[in-house]
């Protein structure tokens, strides 16, 4: 709410004096820390405050502010985030705030977190983006494997790690972990379930032969 003076209908005075009218100002703002405007009058003088309030019958009003702000929470916004990244593993999540699976819906209904959650929520979101640009659904697996400095991603994110690199690293081991199978199923394919004698060779007498 802020304080302006709005003219009263124009009338012939104004033209000497070069007023205009202005349109309603629509935002916050002090209006007594602004100069008053330097305007000239017929006989040379300066139009002050005092003067243009008794002259032209100026008078206070109050201008209501119009938001256009969107009313949604930003941070049910984050929440709805880590919702499409993290999928059915969202259950996981409070383990990384210490507190319970309803809060988390709250924090979705809009509901604003504690101050000490925030940023970490922020940085889910960032590792939930990071999943879904690449393609990834984490699995209750996934986030139980270790990561960096012995602990496993929602550990990292506890302490406040930062998500898109914690993510990255993540898909990055669960990657490694899937080209290793890749080979290995690879070495083995054509391979007999059972083993043969030829397999072993015939048995010898001498076992240095």
């Amino acid at each position: 709410m802020i304080t302006a003076f709005l003219p009263v209908p124009m009338s012939a005075d104004f033209a000497p004096a070069h007023y205009r009218p202005r349109p309603a100002i629509h935002h916050r703002a002090d209006i007594v820390g602004r100069p008053w405007p330097n305007q000239e009058v017929g006989t040379g003088g300066m139009a002050q405050k005092a003067f243009v309030l008794q002259a032209y019958g100026y008078r206070p009003v109050k201008v209501i502010e119009t938001s256009t702000v969107d009313e949604q929470a930003p941070f049910a916004k984050l929440m709805q985030q880590v919702k499409a990244g993290f999928g059915r593993t969202m259950s996981r999540l409070p383990e990384v705030f210490g507190v319970s699976r309803q809060t988390l819906y709250n924090w979705l209904e809009g509901e604003t977190p504690k101050e000490q959650h925030q940023e970490r929520l922020r940085q889910l979101a960032q590792a939930a983006t990071m999943f879904i640009e690449l393609g990834v659904k984490p699995t209750a697996v996934m986030l139980d494997r270790t990561v960096a400095q012995g602990k496993t991603f929602l550990q990292l994110m506890a302490d406040g790690a930062d998500g898109k690199e914690t993510a990255k690293k993540l898909i990055r081991i669960v990657q490694r972990g899937g080209e290793s199978r890749a080979k290995l199923d690879a070495l083995l394919t054509g391979r007999k379930a059972k083993l043969e004698v030829a397999d072993v060779g015939a048995p010898s007498l001498d076992e240095e032969a």
